[in-house]
Order: C-alpha cells, then structure tokens, then sequence
C-alpha cells in the first residue's frame, strides 16, 4: 500500500479536462457501473488518469453514445479520485474502513465501523449540485442505520494539482459525529 503522501504526489501530476456541457438526456439516464471501470484500472493502489478512464470505459461500452457522456464521466472520474483519496484519510483514523461497488450501488460512499456501530458516510461536494445529487440517493435508496453526510468545502479543500480533496479537519469533524452518538447511546442505557 502505497501512503497518501505517494499517492498525492503521483495525483499531483495529473492532468484534468473539467467537464464543459451538461446533457439532459444522459444526467438521469441509468449507466453502466463507472465506478467498477475506474477500480479495474487502478493499479499498485494508483488511480487511472482520466484520460484513461475514459478510454476505457467509451471501450467498454462502444454502443453507448449520448450527448454528454463525456463530460459526466469527467465528473464521475473527479468524484471517483476524491473519494478514493477520502479513503486513505479514513484509513488512517479508522481500523475497519469498507469502500466497493456493493455499498456504492446502495448509495453509501463508505462504511466505518467504529465503537461498535456501524456508519454509512455520505461523501459529496458542498455545492448546489452536490448537494442535489446527495438528495437524489434519499429518494433511490430505504437507507437504515447511521448515515453522516461528510460533505467537502471546495474552498478549505486540500489542493493537490488540478484537484481538491478532502482534509484531517474533514475527517476530526466526522468523528466527533460519531462520538457524539456513541455517547449519546451510552448515556441512554444509564
């Protein structure tokens, strides 16, 4: 495994196309699983360019041709690299950390387990449109259990080349969240 150090400075190189056109049709329409094409090109715990990633996924599935595509794989592929930075944040204040295309299809970004519970965290751009698509996954998903919403603040990001990540101050707010309901539920069974 490499350390997010490494990871930041190989990212750090990477050059991005920021997504330009925004087509109706392809927004809601349902698509093959992006994510599991971003992970089938990750190697030695490195992410694909994005160039690469598109590549492939426009090789994967050459039938499927929609005004947009592109640029909402661009935008898929930023969020993908986000939360695949996230999760070596979290890996480093949390011991059991699940991340995989089962808990994605169930709208859940990640999985902690810490304290004895278990915590679906919700990871999201606190933009308009972040926040929009955040909205969407309540009404696609019966969510139970514990759900924290993690979003990222562009603007206090970490920048690390062309993209903007998630901090140590992101990941300290998330877990005073989740002490406050541990203990919250001890003090009830007092």
């Amino acid at each position: 495994m490499i350390s997010i150090e490494e990871l930041e400075k190989v990212l750090s190189k990477y050059r991005i196309n920021k997504p330009k056109f925004r087509g109706a049709a392809v927004e809601h329409k349902s698509l093959p699983n992006m994510l599991i094409t971003f992970r089938e090109l990750i190697i030695d715990n490195v992410p694909p360019t994005q160039a690469k990633f598109l590549e492939k996924f426009k090789e994967k599935y050459p039938d499927l041709k929609l005004k947009g595509i592109t640029s909402r794989l661009k935008r898929a592929y930023l969020s993908y690299v986000r939360e695949y930075h996230l999760g070596f944040l979290l890996r480093g204040q949390f011991d059991n950390v699940v991340y995989d295309e089962k808990t994605d299809l169930f709208g859940v970004d990640y999985v902690i387990y810490y304290r004895d519970h278990k915590f679906n965290i919700h990871a999201f751009v606190n933009t308009e449109n972040g926040k929009y698509w955040r909205s969407v996954k309540d009404g696609r998903h019966n969510f139970v259990g514990y759900h924290l919403d993690l979003p990222m603040n562009l603007e206090n990001g970490k920048r690390v080349g062309k993209f903007i990540f998630y901090t140590g101050d992101d990941i300290k707010l998330l877990r005073e969240q989740m002490d406050k309901i541990v203990e919250g539920e001890e003090n009830e069974k007092v």
